[in-house]
């Protein structure tokens, strides 16, 4: 999503709010008033997403298994990434285009909660600069020690940071062709669902 979006949306991050802000104080700074609407309304939308997010878990989702929860957050987020698979691949301006910002960002502040929600230590999927910071500190004290042994959860993390990675290098190749790329993250995101579906039922809970 960050990848597709940077490259369709004006330079743009829908999870990556670190960037979006210094794009925003960047353009402000220079007086590029369009410029910086652009990072400010993916900050607004992963805003309201979060918001919406975290809501629906107080008031709907609080008494449900975690992975039911999950998963109902999942299919919220594959609702707004869908509809931006469905208009992304089309030239957009103006108000289409701030539209299109805006889904991007709240499915990523959706995701977030969801995510969070899971309670996997150490893992996030829309800010990588704790998670390196994670990595390379448990890395380094794997390399002090006699055995030199990774622990499981940064070994997760590793794999996640190279997911991404995997994701943008993949948006890249076909950056020229956006119709193939723009529902990659809503599937993903209906994979994780299921994932998340299938989790609850061996447990029993559905």
């Amino acid at each position: 999503m960050d990848a597709q979006a940077f490259v369709s949306l004006g330079q743009v991050f829908p999870s990556a709010m670190t960037g979006n802000t210094a794009l925003f104080g960047l353009a402000l700074g220079q007086g590029h008033m369009i410029a910086a609407s652009r990072p400010f309304a993916a900050f607004a939308g992963f805003l309201a997403g979060a918001a919406a997010a975290a809501a629906t878990v107080d008031l709907r989702l609080g008494k449900l298994p975690w992975t039911r929860a999950v998963c109902c957050l999942l299919a919220l987020e594959a609702c707004l990434l869908g509809a931006f698979g469905l208009f992304v691949a089309r030239p957009m301006a103006g108000v289409g285009l701030y539209g299109l910002i805006v889904l991007a960002a709240s499915g990523m502040g959706i995701q977030s909660v969801a995510a969070r929600l899971a309670g996997r230590p150490g893992i996030t999927t829309v800010v990588f600069t704790s998670t390196l910071t994670s990595i390379v500190t448990s890395a380094t004290e794997a390399m002090l020690r006699p055995t030199h042994a990774l622990p499981f959860a940064t070994k997760r993390q590793i794999g996640m940071f190279l997911v991404y990675g995997a994701g943008a290098a993949i948006s890249g190749l076909l950056a020229s062709r956006a119709a193939s790329i723009a529902f990659l993250p809503f599937a993903a995101v209906i994979g994780a669902a299921c994932f998340h579906w299938a989790a609850d039922q061996s447990a029993g809970h559905l």
